[in-house]
C-alpha cells in the first residue's frame, strides 16, 4: 500500500484534504520508473482546486492532489538506459503528492545529484512560470525596468531572482513594505507598497523609482482592479501579463489603455505551456533551471514542512497570508 493526498467533497482544503491509503502502483512497464517521492509543495493554485475554482471545471471526484514533487528513482522498467536507480528526478505530470508514483520517462527531469531537496520540490511551477514570462512576452535587455504584483509569493521572488540574473531591474509591488524586505536584497530590485486599483501615488512611486524610464512589461497575479492598477504604470506598447487570479474576479483594465496606448494583455498558465512545448524544450528550461537553484541564483523560502498525515495543518499553514515562506509536505 502507499499514501496519497486527495479530496472527495469540495471547500476549504485545510478542512477537505486527507490522507489515504491506496494500493501500490503496479511495476513499471517500458519507458516507465518507480519514484519514491520525497517533497512536494503547497501552492495557491491547489487551495483553489479544492475549492473547485481552479482550471476550468472542477475535476471529478475523489481528485487525487498534486503537480509537482521531487523523487528518486526506486525501480526501472525493460529497455531504459537514460536513467539509473538512484537517480532524482522531477515529474512533470499530475498527480505527485503520493509516496510512491509511476511515471513514463519522457515526463521527468534527471537532477544533478547536488542540487537542495527543498528547492528542487517547488521547480516545476514558480520558477518555471517565472522564467517564461521573463522570457517569452518582451524582448528585454540588461537596465530594461519591469513590474510585478504579488512579488513576496514564491513566482515574484524566482521572478525579480531571475531578472537580476539577466540586469533587468525590477518594480516590485507587495502589500505591505515590511513583506518585501527579502526582494530589497536583490540588485535592481526596488519595493513599492501598494494595495488595490489605479492611483496618483503608485504611478509617482514608479515613476520617481525609475527616473522616469520605460517599463516595458507587466506581471499580474491578481486581476481585478489590481490589473489595471499595473497596466498604468506601463509604457505605451508595453505587454501585461496575467497568470493568477487570487481576487477571484476578472481582470479590470480600461479600454483605453489597450485602443489608445497599445497595451497588450496576455494570459500565461505553466500548465499549458508544458502541454504544448516540444519535449527538448522543456529538458532545457528545466536544465538551466536546476542548474541556477545548485548556483543560489534561484531560491524560495521554506516556511514549514509537514507529513502527509499533517495535510490539514499544512493547508490550513499555507493559507495564511503572511507565512513567510512555501509549505512542503513529505510521505513520512
Amino acid at each position: 500500500m502507499i499514501k496519497k493526498i486527495q479530496f472527495d467533497r469540495f471547500g476549504q482544503a485545510s478542512e477537505v484534504l486527507e490522507c489515504v491509503e491506496a494500493p501500490s502502483p503496479p511495476s513499471p512497464g517500458r519507458e516507465e520508473v518507480a519514484i519514491d517521492m520525497i517533497y512536494m509543495p503547497l501552492n495557491p493554485s491547489d487551495l483553489m482546486v479544492t475549492a473547485g475554482i481552479y482550471g476550468g471545471a472542477p475535476p471529478p471526484l475523489p481528485y487525487a492532489m498534486g503537480r509537482e514533487g521531487v523523487g528518486r528513482i526506486v525501480e526501472i522498467g525493460p529497455g531504459i538506459s537514460e536513467f539509473n536507480i538512484g537517480d532524482l528526478v522531477i515529474a512533470i505530470t499530475a498527480p505527485t503528492w503520493q509516496s510512491v508514483i509511476v511515471r513514463n520517462i519522457k515526463t521527468l527531469i534527471l537532477l544533478p545529484e547536488d542540487i537542495d531537496l527543498q528547492q528542487a520540490a517547488m521547480l516545476r511551477s514558480c520558477p518555471a512560470t517565472a522564467a517564461l514570462m521573463l522570457r517569452n512576452f518582451v524582448s528585454l535587455k540588461p537596465d530594461d525596468w519591469v513590474i510585478q504584483n504579488v512579488a513576496n509569493s514564491a513566482v515574484g521572488t524566482c521572478f525579480a531572482q531571475l531578472a537580476s540574473s539577466r540586469g533587468i531591474r525590477t518594480l516590485n509591488i507587495v502589500r505591505r513594505i515590511e513583506a518585501g524586505a527579502h526582494l530589497a536584497k536583490i540588485p535592481g530590485a526596488i519595493v513599492i507598497e501598494h494595495v488595490g486599483g489605479p492611483s496618483d501615488e503608485l504611478t509617482e512611486k514608479v515613476s520617481e523609482a525609475t527616473n522616469g524610464a520605460l517599463v516595458k512589461l507587466g506581471i499580474d497575479a491578481i486581476a481585478g482592479p489590481a490589473t489595471d492598477a499595473i497596466s498604468q504604470c506601463l509604457a505605451d506598447g508595453a505587454t501585461l501579463v496575467n497568470y493568477g487570479v487570487l481576487s477571484k474576479e476578472p481582470c479590470q483594465i480600461y479600454g483605453g489603455h489597450l485602443h489608445f496606448r497599445g497595451i497588450t494583455l496576455r494570459g500565461f498558465w505553466v500548465s499549458k505551456w508544458l502541454e504544448l512545448a516540444e519535449p527538448a524544450e522543456i529538458q532545457v528550461l528545466y536544465k538551466e533551471l536546476a542548474k541556477q537553484v545548485v548556483d543560489k541564483t534561484l531560491k524560495v523560502e521554506v516556511a514549514g514542512q509537514y507529513s502527509f498525515d499533517q495535510i490539514g495543518t499544512a493547508a490550513a499553514h499555507a493559507a495564511r497570508e503572511a507565512r513567510g515562506g512555501k509549505i512542503l509536505i513529505c510521505p513520512d
